[in-house]
């Protein structure tokens, strides 16, 4: 849905790839964790965008990213105040 909004010229389809998980993890620890280490300060707001309804993240994996930086956040930044704004009330 995604790539046929912004496709003017041509009709190609998306890559598919679908990383494992082993890899997810390794790149969060190889990625993510070196970017907080090299933050100046605690952040005052982190957003992640979850990409859960536009095919461009399986489904499954969402809630496994998501707590994999979580996880790189807490260890960080001890304690973490968490909000899940995605989730709509009655909806935890």
């Amino acid at each position: 849905m995604v790539h046929d909004a912004g496709c003017t010229c041509d009709d190609s389809e998306l890559p598919h790839h679908v990383t494992t998980r082993p890899d997810i993890e390794r790149l969060v620890a190889a990625v993510f964790r070196p970017l907080l280490g090299r933050l100046p300060g605690k952040p005052t707001i982190v957003t992640i965008s979850r990409s859960s309804e536009d095919d461009y993240c399986p489904p499954e994996d969402v809630d496994f990213i998501q707590e994999a930086v979580l996880k790189e956040l807490r260890l960080k930044f001890s304690p973490v105040k968490l909000q899940l704004a995605y989730l709509e009330e009655g909806d935890q």
